[in-house]
């Protein structure tokens, strides 16, 4: 007897190829649906990263900053070992139509010896303010490169591409070096830096929470860096226009945060 005699009519006519595709498609809708809830619950568990840091040598211009956007005006400063931090309001911006949150600053000690503590604040940061002086930048260029340095190869950094603003302050000064100027003299040291760092890592046993730095044969320029540097200059203390540092500041805050 023919194996078609056996079975029910309704299943001589059934469109199983027609089925399968159906149920190909609600598997398919429903996984993506999962997917789609896993990853917004894990978008709202994620902490936000609204810290700026403040960073420099000492002298630069760090703490005139910070007491400007805490407290919207010029204070005689004096070097500090301390980090300084505060929460401020941020003016809100163009891209976000909702309430503005506030800004968490912490204003780092440029001393030499307590630079590390940028380390403790760049996994939760969303930008850092790197602060030159125009007038000592020619003869302090190591010091500031290496710094610099730290935080741009930062494993944070650049997994989270962090962004930087380069702040040339004390631009007024008749003496200070060009924006341009400035940005080639880091760019340099940091090229020569990043040579002895490399062979640093590669002759230590354990890993070394650093990146390699722009592109692999060619000399390093900021364009490389996938998180973004801009560099503006200013003269914190004096108010030359609406585009000076501060204001310069507050945008670079209100467009990342």
């Amino acid at each position: 007897m023919p194996l078609a005699g056996l079975l029910p009519p309704f299943l001589l006519t059934y469109d199983f190829d027609g089925e399968r595709s159906r149920l190909a498609v609600a598997v398919i809708l429903l996984a993506l649906t999962v997917f789609g809830l896993i990853y917004l619950w894990r978008q709202q568990r994620r902490p936000k990263r609204n810290t700026y840091l403040l960073a420099g040598l000492s002298g630069s211009g760090k703490t005139v900053l910070y007491l400007q956007l805490r407290y919207g005006q010029v204070v005689e400063t004096h070097t500090s070992l301390q980090e300084n931090t505060a929460s401020i309001p941020r003016s809100p911006s163009q891209k976000r139509k909702s309430k503005p949150r506030a800004a968490h600053i912490v204003d780092l000690p440029g001393h030499e010896k307590l630079r590390f503590k940028y380390a403790e604040y760049i996994a939760s940061a969303a930008g850092v303010v790197f602060i030159v002086d125009s007038t000592t930048i020619a003869r302090q260029v190591r010091q500031a490169a290496e710094y610099l340095y730290d935080i741009l190869a930062n494993r944070y950094t650049q997994r989270n591409e962090i962004p930087l603003l380069i702040l040339c302050n004390k631009c007024d000064v008749l003496l200070a070096l060009k924006e341009d100027r400035i940005k080639a003299l880091l760019e340099e040291e940091i090229d020569r830096l990043r040579v002895t760092r490399t062979a640093e890592v590669q002759n230590q046993d354990e890993d070394k929470e650093e990146e390699f730095l722009g592109d692999e044969g060619k000399p390093f320029k900021f364009e490389q860096l996938p998180n973004g540097v801009r560099f503006k200059s200013c003269s914190l203390k004096s108010k030359q226009s609406e585009e000076d540092g501060l204001a310069s500041v507050q945008a670079f805050i209100a467009g990342r945060l």
